[in-house]
């Protein structure tokens, strides 16, 4: 962290702690009030359990943004809430103040010495040096993946240039991928899940992979709900605006519900439930999403039917990797 940026944390929260010591000491009638970048906290009204117990939080979670900065340590999101159960008592109470005081900082939560549970995994292809430590991990030479943590790394750029990266959905899919030879038969590629929506380490490290191979194609393979296609589009909006064209969503689309139903491979499922009608509605309206994609959506409008990727393969009528995924792949290559 730039030393600016953490001289101007450590002193906005030592000024605040002051005023509010020195609030404390005056007139019994005045209750502590605080001032942070120009957001004013007043407890003017008796102070009741409540009250005290926010106040309470509000202190602990900056006593321990003082100390993080102050040591350059790092604290996962849910050590904070489980460093005081009892006064917290949910974990979004303390995620929420954490935010609170990043925006008020104008900072993120990264530079306030937080991180979010790791969940995203890589294969293939990769290696990266961990900043903080000097670890170099090499991807290639782990056989169930890596986890991608929420930290400083540098990704290195190895010998033989990465292929195509491949994004997946679901963690079941990507360790399917892994355990039946995807990275035998495509040795130069990349594969990487966020396991389900994307955290925000497995968001940045796709960039950097994006930044640093920048003429290298990004395809993604998800569920076919809208809830897959909205994960494709988080993918999407993650990148640099320069390289978001590279993106290529292989499926499973909803217009291959018919195909795949035709021959018996796919168990595809009835949509039933009202709002993820509404989403496809939603999504169908927006004007940032490109016309294919729209097209895509409207099958499902159109047929209310939807599937799991699993279901091209767990029945064994037809391979993942050798049909569905080949056919795919050499058709946008």
């Amino acid at each position: 962290m730039l030393d600016n940026i953490r001289f101007k944390i450590l002193n906005t929260i030592e000024h605040l702690c002051m005023l509010c010591v020195e609030q404390m000491y005056k007139l019994p009638s005045t209750s502590p009030s605080m001032i942070l970048n120009g957001q004013n906290y007043e407890w003017n009204n008796k102070i009741d359990d409540k009250d005290r117990r926010n106040f309470t939080q509000y202190i602990y979670v900056l006593s321990t943004i003082h100390r993080l900065v102050r040591t350059q340590s790092r604290m996962n999101i849910r050590e904070l809430f489980y460093s005081q159960v009892n006064l917290f008592r949910h974990q979004r109470v303390s995620d929420n103040i954490i935010e609170q005081i990043a925006r008020h900082l104008c900072v993120d939560r990264r530079q306030l010495g937080f991180v979010a549970t790791a969940k995203g995994f890589c294969a293939g292809n990769i290696q990266y040096r961990n900043l903080r430590s000097g670890d170099i991990i090499d991807c290639n030479q782990l056989s169930n993946g890596q986890l991608i943590v929420d930290d400083d790394v540098e990704i290195i750029e190895t010998e033989h240039r990465i292929s195509f990266i491949l994004v997946v959905e679901k963690d079941t899919v990507f360790q399917h991928l892994l355990n039946n030879g995807f990275l035998i038969r495509y040795r130069n590629a990349c594969l990487i899940t966020g396991r389900g929506q994307p955290d925000h380490a497995t968001r940045s490290f796709l960039q950097q992979l994006s930044r640093l191979y920048n003429d290298t194609p990004i395809y993604i393979l998800t569920d076919c709900d809208i809830f897959g296609v909205l994960i494709a589009c988080t993918y999407q909006s993650s990148l640099n605006e320069n390289y978001r064209n590279r993106i290529r969503w292989l499926g499973v689309w909803p217009e291959e519900l018919i195909s795949l139903s035709s021959l018996t491979i796919s168990q595809t499922l009835p949509i039933t439930d009202e709002r993820e009608r509404r989403m496809i509605n939603r999504f169908i309206q927006r004007s940032d999403i490109n016309d294919e994609w729209r097209r895509q959506v409207s099958f499902f409008e159109q047929h209310q039917r939807k599937m799991e990727i699993e279901a091209i393969y767990e029945n064994g009528t037809k391979s993942l990797i050798d049909d569905y995924l080949h056919a795919k792949l050499m058709g946008h290559r």
